[in-house]
C-alpha cells in the first residue's frame, strides 16, 4: 500500500497566508522525510479557501524535497490556456526531475467559474478539450487543432515533460460513468469525496471492480482519499481536530452551494443535495460514523486495513490538514501516520 498526504492549502479567517504557505510547505518537506509515497495539492479559487498557481507551489516545494513525488490534485483545466498548462507542467516535471503526477479535473463550483468568466455549464467539454490539446503538446511534435472553444495552428511545444509519453494522469470520481471514463483513457481515478459513509465508499469500490474488470485495466490504482487526523489518544485527536473540522463542514457546504435565484440542469442537483447532507452533520456526527477518521493509531490503522482488505485500495491519498489545522497538530498527525500506522500495513 501507497501512501501520499494531500496538503490542503486552507486559510481560515483568524489566519493569514504567509503564514498557512509557509507551513504547508514545511509539511511537504516533512512528507519527503517520513518517507510518504507522494503529496498532492489542490486547486481553488474566489473562495475563503482559495489556493491557486498549484504549479508554483509545486515548484518551491519541488527545490525543498528530494525523494516524493509531486502531484495535482486536481488542476482545473477549463481555466487555463492548454498551451500554458503544457509547458509549465512540462517544466515543473523537469525541475523536479521526473516527480510530477499530473491530476486533472473540470472543476465543481460554479463561483469560481463566474469569477473566470467561463459559463459553468460548458466545464465538461471544455476540460476535454484542454486534455487533447495538453497531451497532443506534450509529444513534441507540431500539430493544429480546431475545437469548440480551443483553435491552434502549427505549433510545437518545448520543453516536453521528463516523463514519456507523458506524467502519471490522476482524476477524481464520483460516480461510475467518471470512473469508467478514467479508467477506460488510463486515467487513475481518484474514488470517494469528503463526508462519504463507509458503504458509500465501499460501493464504490465495488463499482470500480467492475469497471476494471470490464476494460481489462488491471494497471490502474485504487486510490481512496480519506480525511486521517491521528493523536496519542482517541480523546486528544477528538479535542485537537473539532474547531477545524467544524469550519470545514462550514466551508464544504457553503461551497457546494449553488446560488440562489437560477435555474440549473437536473444533473447538478447533486450539488445542492451534498450541500444540504453537509450541514445537516455535526462533529460527533462525523466521528460517529467515520465520514472523517479522526482517533488513535489504533483506530486509523483498523479503518486503513478495511480500505486494503474490502475495498481492494492500494493507494492512499490522506488529506493531513483539514480545515486549516495549525502546522504542529498536522506535523504530529503526519509522524503518527508514518511511523506508527504505515509500517502496520506494509
Amino acid at each position: 500500500m501507497k501512501f501520499a498526504a494531500f496538503i490542503n492549502i486552507q486559510c481560515r479567517e483568524d489566519q493569514d497566508y504567509n503564514t498557512v504557505y509557509r507551513s504547508r510547505v514545511d509539511e511537504a518537506e516533512l512528507a519527503d522525510r517520513l518517507g510518504f509515497d507522494a503529496l498532492f495539492l489542490a486547486e481553488h479559487a474566489f473562495c475563503r479557501h482559495g489556493r491557486p498557481s498549484p504549479a508554483v507551489t509545486l515548484a518551491n516545494m519541488a527545490a525543498r524535497t528530494r525523494r516524493i513525488r509531486l502531484g495535482t490534485a486536481v488542476s482545473v483545466l477549463p481555466w487555463h490556456n492548454p498551451l500554458e498548462v503544457a509547458q509549465d507542467y512540462a517544466t515543473l516535471d523537469i525541475l523536479c526531475d521526473g516527480r510530477l503526477e499530473f491530476g486533472v479535473g473540470r472543476g465543481a463550483f460554479k463561483r469560481e467559474f463566474d469569477g473566470y468568466g467561463i459559463d459553468w455549464l460548458e466545464s465538461q467539454p471544455r476540460y476535454e478539450e484542454c486534455l487533447e490539446i495538453i497531451l497532443k503538446a506534450w509529444t513534441g511534435e507540431p500539430f493544429s487543432y480546431a475545437g469548440r472553444y480551443h483553435r491552434i495552428s502549427e505549433v510545437a511545444v518545448n520543453p516536453t515533460p521528463v516523463q514519456r509519453p507523458h506524467p502519471p494522469l490522476w482524476t477524481p470520481t464520483l460516480h461510475a460513468g467518471s470512473m469508467r471514463a478514467a479508467v477506460a483513457r488510463g486515467i487513475t481515478p481518484m474514488v470517494g469525496a469528503s463526508f462519504s459513509h463507509p458503504d458509500k465508499i465501499r460501493d464504490n469500490f465495488r463499482q470500480l471492480d467492475a469497471i476494471i474488470e470490464e476494460t481489462g485495466r488491471h494497471d490502474i490504482h485504487r486510490v481512496a482519499h480519506p480525511h486521517i487526523f491521528i493523536g496519542d489518544s482517541v480523546a486528544e485527536a477528538r479535542e485537537e481536530a473539532r474547531e477545524s473540522v467544524e469550519w470545514l463542514l462550514e466551508d464544504f457546504a457553503d461551497m457546494w452551494s449553488l446560488p440562489p435565484g437560477e435555474a440549473y440542469p437536473e444533473r447538478f442537483a447533486f450539488q445542492e443535495q451534498l450541500a444540504a447532507y453537509i450541514r445537516s452533520l455535526t462533529f460527533d456526527k462525523v466521528v460517529e460514523d467515520d465520514l472523517l477518521w479522526i482517533g488513535d493509531v489504533d483506530h486509523i490503522v483498523d479503518r486503513l486495513r478495511w480500505l486494503r482488505d474490502e475495498c481492494k485500495v492500494d493507494f492512499i491519498v490522506s488529506n493531513m490538514s483539514p480545515g486549516g489545522m495549525e502546522h504542529e497538530k498536522v506535523a504530529k498527525s503526519m509522524e503518527l501516520l508514518a511511523t506508527k500506522a504505515m509500517p502496520k500495513l506494509a
